[in-house]
């Protein structure tokens, strides 16, 4: 996500080396936690009392999760090669983004703009031609840590970002249900 506004994120922790990695390589890893991104561009802020209780409500009803780490990939860009880890997609995490996407459809993910929703967390934006060694440095790190790429999913946050700004405001984090033992 590299621009102005408001968004739903699932914030995830990274090993300490992928998180220095992105931090090198990903201009807004300086605004934004590592996450997966839910919903862009969101509600706006003057509709934060309606929004922050249906969302209360509505993800409150989704039991919480697991998702793990499939593969490192990227996203061929005009300009810039954008790499990521892409997460396993499971049935949790659809029902999850078709929940939110089905209640707010005035807010279309990524305005309309993409048929298929890739989840991810963005690791580095490589300017084209990309350096190789660059590119080595992030499998080899993915390799050495594939292990600590799970993550248990308990909540959602709605932010917002404003280039030029550091950090993001965190408007609502709203908790997934608890899972039944």
């Amino acid at each position: 996500m590299n621009n102005d506004g408001n968004a739903l994120i699932i914030p995830v922790v990274l090993p300490e080396e992928l998180e220095t990695l992105r931090l090198q390589g990903d201009p807004a890893a300086r605004q934004l936690p590592a996450h997966l991104t839910v919903h862009f561009p969101f509600a706006d802020e003057p509709k934060s009392r309606v929004v922050n209780a249906e969302m209360k409500k509505l993800v409150g009803t989704i039991e919480s999760f697991s998702i793990q780490f499939d593969s490192l990939d990227h996203f061929d860009m005009p300009e810039e090669i954008i790499y990521y880890l892409k997460v396993s997609v499971t049935p949790e995490l659809v029902s999850l983004f078709q929940t939110i996407w089905n209640k707010f459809p005035s807010y279309p993910p990524y305005e309309g703009k993409h048929n298929t929703i890739i989840p991810h967390v963005t690791l580095a934006r490589f300017p084209k031609p990309v350096d190789a060694e660059k590119v080595r440095q992030l499998e080899n790190a993915m390799v050495r840590n594939r292990h600590l790429l799970r993550w248990n999913i308990s909540e959602v946050e709605w932010i917002n970002v404003q280039r030029g700004v550091p950090g993001c405001r965190i408007l609502g984090t709203f908790s997934l249900k608890k899972k039944e033992s």
